[in-house]
Order: structure tokens, then C-alpha cells, then sequence
């Protein structure tokens, strides 16, 4: 009975077998498979999505996630492939995940995806000044950066939430010519680097002036420790230092004279024998005078650059001309004169060719001339009624003359003043006859007083009143007077005569 009970087991498995063997078999759905073009990169990078063997879901949907986002979705093709490509979109730094799914086939793929720091330029080039701008992404999020120029800090910002930054201005500084790196850090060591390269240039100051002036010209980009060679239109230049050089940055300063040039635009150029830059200069019209301060008869030399060749230049003091000359083929001319007479105070130069004027403020001295000290009459002195006055000399740069007053009134008030001569070249008088003193007692005397006045009418105090008498003076003889004169006296002497002989009679 066991034996039999065995044997219809092994029969049922052997059916079993049989019937599984003759019913035809299902194939099994392949799983997805996806790749990724690139799995590290900055945020905008494209990156093709590619999947294949999801045989079981053709004609399908499927998407396309970026960290739980979707980005993108299609339709799975013939043969359970299909291929699509996405843009990294803004997200901080680091890994991220790519999730492809299909849902009608409940299956999903996913990927990682390392996002890296990236920095943009607003310019690749530029000179030291200039202002550039740097913006970034893919930094760690809402993170302090730091941009530096070589290894020099030039700017601090911060990332927002997803590590991005905009417009961070920096000056570029002082470099030599040629690439730099721009490097950005933020506070998780995660960074990267651009390239800007450094272009020379110069700057003068001042940019306008006359032949002779002194010009300042300094230099940035160029290539370090570099001999650098100044022109002015041309023309090789003076400089201060003699020898100029640049710096480890490229940088440099020196100084010159304009050329003796006519007047216009020239090109102020700095080389450093590969790398040249220039600026422009414009030479006007020059004049200087020797100086501008002085005396009646000093002796100025007014000269000028930059003025029409072959023009006639008047120089002019207050309006008066006082020389006149050609300007030469280089543009300049130079007069001298004497300062004539003009009183103290400012006075006005005038240079002109009709085309070109210059003017200037020439200041005559004011300093006024000392007191003559009086010699004669010597105080309380008899003086002749025909008086010589005399006092020592006094000098000025200007020159002087002088002023001679007597009065009857020690006050010398205008009603007292009986003589007054001015313009005296020479330091001494002598009345005429004209001019003539009346006799007066010693107690009742003349005053008299003397100044020094320049040429340019700077007068100097009076000097202290001396007092001086005339006494008796016998009228001079001449005329009918004289005749008269000249018969009584015949007559008294014949009288005299007359009686002198009858007495010698009587006795």
C-alpha cells in the first residue's frame, strides 16, 4: 500500500514536469539602463541622458529629475532607447542627484552629478584702473567668497542659496603686462580661476601747456624691470630720472620738458621695446617774463613759445609798446626792455601776434626812498635873501627827485608856504632872484623842509623843519634909483666941498 502511494506522487511530479515543459515560455522584461555624457561640471553644463533596454516600456513616458525636480520627460523609443540632453541648473557645490524614471514600468535609474565652480569675466583684458566685474556659481551656498587678483585680495562677497554671485567689482591693480590668474575661494576651499591680462598705458599731466613747462607722464602695464624709452612728438625728451625703469609691476614715473615746438596736438609715447603707449599733448602759447617784480628801469626779457612763425609779437606795458620782434621758425621770440617810469602798484605786460595773447601782472616797488638829511641853511643860521639850500643825496633803485618848501609858519600850513619847487634832480637850491627872501627879524624866521620822492612816486617823510633868518639886505641899485643916487651924492660931495673951502677962507 506505501509502495503504491509513492508511486502516484512520482507520477503526478513527472505530469507536472511534462506540462510545464509543453507550455511555450513568456520572455522576461529587460531592466533600464542610463549614462550620463559627463558626471562633474558647472552649473549650465550640458549633459545627454541616455537610456536603454526598458523594451517592455516603448512608447512609455519617462522623466527627468535634478535633485527631486523635474527638468525633463520624453517617450521611450523603439527598442526601449531613447537619448536627451539637460542643462545643470543653479545649485551650490557638490554631488546631486540625475533620477530618470518610467512609470508605467514602476522603474527609475539614478545618477550622481559633482557640480564644480565656475567665474565669468565682464572683460578678458584691460589696463590698472579699470574697473571689472566677476560673477560665479556653483559655490557652497550662501558662503563668503574671496576674489583675488594673483595672489592679492581684491574683493569679498556672498553666494545666495545656491552659491551664486553676481557683480563683484574689483579696480585691477597694479601689474605687469601680460596674463594674470583671477582666482575665487569660498569658505569651503571649493574655487577656480579665469585669466585677465594686464595692457599698458600712460597718463601726463598736465595735458595742456607751453614749450618749457615740466610734464608728468606715468606708466602701468608694462613689462617689469624694463627700460622704458620717453618721446614728445617724436622727439627724444629729457626725463627725470635720466634713466627710467620700470618696477616689478611694470610700473613707472618720471618727468620732462615740453620741446620747443609750434603750437598744436602732439603724441606723448612711452615703449619698453615691445609694449608702446601714448597720450596727447597740446602745446599752446607760452610767454614768461624774467621777473615780475621790480624798479623803474629794470630790464625785462619777455620770451615765448608756441607762438605764428614769421608773426610780428608787440610787447606792451600799460598799453604803451615798448619792443616788438619775429617769432622764429620754432614758434618763439624774446624782447627786452626797461620798466619805465609808472607809479607803485600792479601793471599790465601784453604779448600778442594778433592771434595769440599772454598777459601779465608786472608789481612796481613800493618801498619809498629815505629822508635827505638838510645840510644848509644850518639851523637858526643868517641866510642871503638869494638863499642856496642843500642836503645830502639819497638813493633808490627808481631814481628820485625832489621837493623843496619854505614857509614863514614851522607848521608849513598852506597858507605859510612861500616857495615850493619839486622835480629837483639835484640836492641843492639856489633862489632867484625872483624868489627873492624879504629881511626878517631872528625870531620871527624862515622854515624850510625837503622830501625824496622816486620814480615811481614812492615819497619818503619830510625831513625835520630847519630854521633860518635874512637880515638887512641893501636894495640893489639899478635904474632911476641908481642915477638919482649917483646926483645927490655929486651934489653932498660938492657941497661938502663948498663949505669945507669957506672955512678955510674965514680962518
Amino acid at each position: 500500500m506505501k509502495s503504491k502511494q509513492i508511486f502516484r506522487y512520482l507520477a503526478l511530479a513527472t505530469t507536472i514536469i511534462l506540462m510545464l515543459v509543453a507550455v511555450p515560455a513568456t520572455p522576461a522584461l529587460a531592466q533600464l539602463s542610463v549614462s550620463l555624457s559627463t558626471t562633474i561640471g558647472p552649473v549650465g553644463t550640458p549633459v545627454i541622458v541616455s537610456g536603454s533596454g526598458s523594451t517592455g516600456a516603448v512608447g512609455s513616458s519617462y522623466t527627468i529629475t535634478f535633485d527631486g525636480v523635474q527638468i525633463a520627460a520624453g517617450t521611450v523609443l523603439t527598442g526601449g532607447t531613447f537619448s536627451q540632453t539637460i542643462t545643470v541648473p543653479e545649485k551650490p557645490a557638490g554631488i546631486h542627484q540625475i533620477v530618470v524614471a518610467v512609470p508605467s514600468v514602476n522603474e527609475s535609474v539614478p545618477n550622481q552629478f559633482t557640480i564644480t565652480p565656475k567665474i565669468t569675466l565682464n572683460k578678458a583684458s584691460g589696463l590698472v584702473g579699470d574697473e571689472a566685474t566677476v560673477d560665479g556659481n556653483g559655490f557652497a551656498a550662501s558662503s563668503s567668497i574671496t576674489i583675488y587678483f594673483e595672489n592679492q585680495t581684491v574683493k569679498t562677497a556672498t553666494t545666495d542659496a545656491n552659491g551664486k554671485f553676481t557683480g563683484a567689482a574689483f579696480i585691477v591693480p597694479d601689474s605687469y603686462n601680460g596674463s594674470h590668474t583671477i582666482k575665487v575661494q569660498d569658505a569651503a576651499a571649493n574655487n577656480t580661476t579665469a585669466s585677465f591680462s594686464t595692457q599698458q598705458s600712460i597718463t601726463i599731466a598736465p595735458t595742456t601747456g607751453a614749450s618749457g613747462d615740466g610734464v608728468k607722464v606715468s606708466g602701468t602695464g608694462f613689462k617689469a624691470r624694463k627700460s622704458i624709452t620717453i618721446t614728445f612728438g617724436n622727439l627724444a625728451v629729457n626725463t627725470t630720472p635720466p634713466a627710467v625703469i620700470t618696477d616689478d609691476k611694470g610700473s613707472f614715473t618720471a618727468t620732462f620738458p615740453v620741446p620747443l615746438l609750434v603750437k598744436g596736438t602732439y603724441e606723448a609715447s612711452a615703449t619698453d621695446g615691445t609694449n608702446k603707449a601714448s597720450a596727447s599733448f597740446t602745446v599752446m602759447a607760452g610767454v614768461s617774463i624774467s621777473q615780475t617784480t621790480g624798479n623803474v628801469g629794470t630790464e625785462l626779457t619777455v620770451t615765448g613759445t608756441g607762438f605764428t612763425i614769421g608773426a610780428k609779437v608787440s610787447i606792451t606795458y600799460d598799453g604803451k609798446e615798448m619792443a616788438a620782434t619775429a617769432v622764429d621758425s620754432n614758434g618763439a621770440f624774446s624782447a627786452t626792455f626797461s620798466v619805465p617810469v609808472s607809479k607803485h602798484g600792479t601793471h599790465s605786460i601784453i604779448a600778442t601776434e594778433g592771434t595769440n595773447t599772454k598777459q601779465f601782472a608786472f608789481t612796481m616797488e613800493s618801498k619809498p626812498p629815505p629822508i635827505p638829511p638838510p645840510l644848509l641853511p644850518q639851523e637858526g643860521a643868517k641866510a642871503q635873501a638869494l638863499a642856496k639850500f642843500d642836503w645830502e643825496d639819497v638813493k633808490d633803485d627808481s631814481g628820485v627827485n625832489y621837493t623843496l618848501q619854505v614857509a614863514t609858519d614851522k607848521k608849513f600850513t598852506e597858507a605859510s608856504i612861500i616857495l615850493k619847487k619839486e622835480g629837483l634832480t639835484d640836492s641843492q637850491y639856489t633862489l632867484t632872484k625872483e624868489e627873492k627872501l624879504k629881511s626878517t627879524k631872528k625870531d620871527a624866521p624862515y622854515y624850510w623842509r625837503v622830501k625824496a620822492i622816486d620814480r615811481a612816486s614812492n615819497e619818503s617823510e619830510w625831513s625835520t623843519p630847519g630854521s633860518f633868518y635874512v637880515g638887512f639886505q641893501w636894495p640893489e641899485l639899478k635904474g632911476w634909483l641908481l642915477y638919482t643916487l649917483v646926483v645927490i651924492g655929486v651934489l653932498l660931495f660938492l657941497a661938502l666941498g663948498f663949505w669945507l673951502g669957506r672955512r678955510t677962507t674965514y680962518y
